[in-house]
């Protein structure tokens, strides 16, 4: 069997600055390794390795101490996103009180006014409030001006009255409603005297904070189990005139006067701030997940040897070029994603600077680039996991393998926080009208989308001889087309009697997602290449590029339609691009295990008997099979007896 230690010693990366690009910096990186480390040795964080086999409530219920531990690690600073790295990463599902984190707490520091934050603020980060995000309906989920319940101004009370009108209307799936919640931020149709203004967000309590039992006229509890999640108490939530103070409607951009007049400022999207939030977290953190896929997958690939080479001696399966096709273009797609969540992370964090005082000019383009991130992101964590698993053959189905609970808990991802084929089609919609300015003031475009200032350009750009100095302008060309003969087509369909939306809804979709996940790819790669030149160790900065390489070709030889059919390329520059993937598999295969361990990801939190850190596969998953399995503690001799006995009646 092939040593792991040997094969980290014959890489030649520099580890430590690699672990700075992924964490931001060598000191969060080092901050982030200690936290792992210290994990290790704290009982109460650890995930049982029985844990599959127990039902839902006891999973549950073991979330309390590990939830409250990792809070004491991060010395409850709550309120700050960064510290969540450390406990999602290490944790083997999502956390109790995960949602109203990342959601509720920035939603209130955003959107509420400074007397709003002084009342709730302290009691939210303290958990002594702990609200839930009731945005999505049982009849609605991404499409969120369609919610129906409503929050109706009664102007002699000074109070709103919060009702669910029909059963589409139930609060439905907010994760920590169903038993822990005491409070949820609802989402409701602002009513003022018959007129509805649009959604809005309010503070309402649900249940008593000392008995923690439903307040009068609210229905609440959990929806039951699901495809992952399993211990996320998504819940149900149904208001009967619910009233609530008029100073419970988070109002820093909204108003409304004792008499009813309703003033707005800023920009309308800004309510969506906290699914803004969330959308950078589910950019920076939870891709570290696919890290844990591949780290898994790969100290397996370099351990596991079947079939013997023409010196009779058996190969790592590594060293197969089937396996290094399913395994290393996932780990430089890894790269790519997380380098590049780094920098939207940042640009998120200038849009809300900027908001705060007043300039909602990011607005559009940050709203616009975390859909699309967010669709690209949460799929390729998934299909990381699915591959990863594939990889490991009989061994990736068992759990303790920890690549199936991956897959579970992160699927839900593709779907929360904004359906993915519904974010890339807000993201083309941004394409499309970036593509109308470029003709006409192109000086308003977005630094993210500079593209768009030389359309006429790569438009004209043809590649015979494909060189991986080509890649960057093959990506761009790639984008333009295709966005240019989307919009070509829809004003094709309009002047055919077809109205814009017609257009929109039942001709264009798959046109609009394929460009936008297309730019997505095209974004990841300038990303990745711009952080390279961060990198002031040689070897390093050779490594990451031929890894930056792979990324690019891939996605290249993925969809190479627009270039073909635009004569961007030819057959023979398909073909060359092809012989480059090739070599470019043989070239990263010696640093890969290198390149995924600069995530500083701990045994524990890997949760793997076929992953871990020494590469004995085989003594872990026979010992956790042995030992570890309560099925195995249970007297089934009666049950067994009595099928025995069974008679076929002919």
């Amino acid at each position: 069997m092939t040593s792991l230690e040997q094969v980290r010693q014959l890489s030649t990366i520099d580890q430590i600055q690699v672990a700075g690009l992924i964490f931001g910096s060598q000191q969060r990186a080092k901050e982030v390794k200690q936290f792992l480390a210290d994990c290790e040795k704290i009982p109460e964080v650890q995930t049982n390795a029985d844990f599959y086999n127990w039902n839902r409530k006891k999973q549950f219920l073991s979330k309390d101490k590990q939830g409250f531990s990792f809070m004491k690690m991060i010395n409850h600073q709550v309120d700050d996103m960064e510290q969540y790295t450390g406990p999602m990463i290490y944790s083997a599902t999502t956390n109790h009180y995960g949602v109203y984190l990342a959601m509720v707490v920035p939603a209130v520091k955003i959107l509420g006014t400074d007397e709003q934050i002084k009342a709730w603020l302290d009691d939210l980060i303290h958990i002594r409030k702990a609200a839930c995000y009731a945005q999505t309906e049982l009849g609605h989920g991404s499409d969120i001006q369609s919610l129906q319940t409503t929050a109706t101004y009664d102007k002699q009370t000074q109070e709103f009255v919060i009702n669910t009108p029909t059963i589409q209307a139930a609060k439905f799936w907010p994760g920590d409603l169903g038993i822990l919640a005491n409070w949820a931020l609802v989402f409701a149709q602002l009513v003022v005297d018959g007129t509805n203004y649009g959604v809005q967000s309010f503070m309402v309590q649900i249940r008593d904070e000392q008995t923690h039992k439903p307040l009068k006229g609210i229905e609440v509890g959990d929806i039951g189990p699901k495809m992952g999640y399993q211990v996320k108490d998504n819940g149900f939530l149904k208001f009967d005139n619910v009233r609530i103070p008029k100073f419970n409607m988070l109002a820093k951009y909204i108003s409304i006067s004792p008499q009813g007049k309703v003033v707005k400022e800023g920009d309308p999207k800004i309510s969506y701030a906290s699914m803004m939030m969330m959308r950078k977290l589910l950019n920076t953190v939870y891709p570290k997940a696919a890290a844990i896929s591949l780290t898994i997958a790969l100290r397996y690939s370099y351990t596991r040897q079947q079939f013997t080479n023409d010196k009779g001696v058996e190969n790592s399966v590594i060293e197969y070029q089937t396996q290094q096709h399913k395994l290393l273009p996932l780990l430089a797609n890894l790269f790519a994603v997380v380098l590049s969540g780094n920098v939207t992370s940042k640009f998120v964090d200038l849009n809300f600077a900027e908001v705060q005082k007043g300039n909602f000019s990011h607005m559009n383009a940050c709203h616009s680039l975390l859909c699309g991130t967010k669709a690209n992101y949460t799929h390729f964590v998934v299909n990381c996991a699915e591959w990863c698993r594939l990889s490991c053959g009989g061994h990736g189905y068992a759990h303790y393998s920890g690549l199936p609970s991956i897959y579970q808990e992160h699927s839900p991802n593709v779907t929360l926080e904004g359906e993915n084929q519904i974010m890339f089609l807000q993201l083309a919609r941004f394409l499309l009208k970036l593509l109308q300015t470029s003709q006409k003031h192109p000086e308003k475009i977005p630094e993210q989308f500079s593209l768009f200032k030389r359309v006429n350009e790569i438009l004209s750009f043809k590649c015979d001889q494909f060189q991986t100095s080509n890649i960057l302008s093959l990506l761009e060309s790639s984008v333009i087309h295709l966005i240019t003969q989307t919009g070509m087509k829809m004003m094709q369909e309009i002047q055919g009697g077809l109205n814009p939306k017609a257009v929109w809804d039942y001709k264009l979709g798959t046109s609009l997602w394929e460009s936008a996940n297309q730019f997505i790819e095209y974004y990841k790669f300038v990303c990745f290449q711009n952080t390279i030149l961060q990198v002031t160790h040689k070897q390093t900065q050779v490594v990451l590029t031929n890894l930056l390489n792979l990324f690019g070709v891939t996605i290249l030889l993925q969809n190479p339609i627009a270039l073909l059919e635009n004569e961007v390329v030819t057959q023979q520059t398909i073909k060359q691009m092809r012989d480059e993937y090739e070599n470019l598999l043989t070239v990263i295969k010696p640093e890969a295990l290198s390149l995924v361990e600069s995530f500083c990801l701990a045994d524990g939190g890997l949760r793997t008997t076929i992953g871990r850190a020494d590469g004995k596969p085989y003594e872990y998953t026979y010992d956790w099979a042995v030992n570890e399995n309560s099925i195995n503690k249970i007297d089934f001799s009666n049950a067994v007896n009595q099928l025995k006995n069974c008679r076929p009646k002919l």
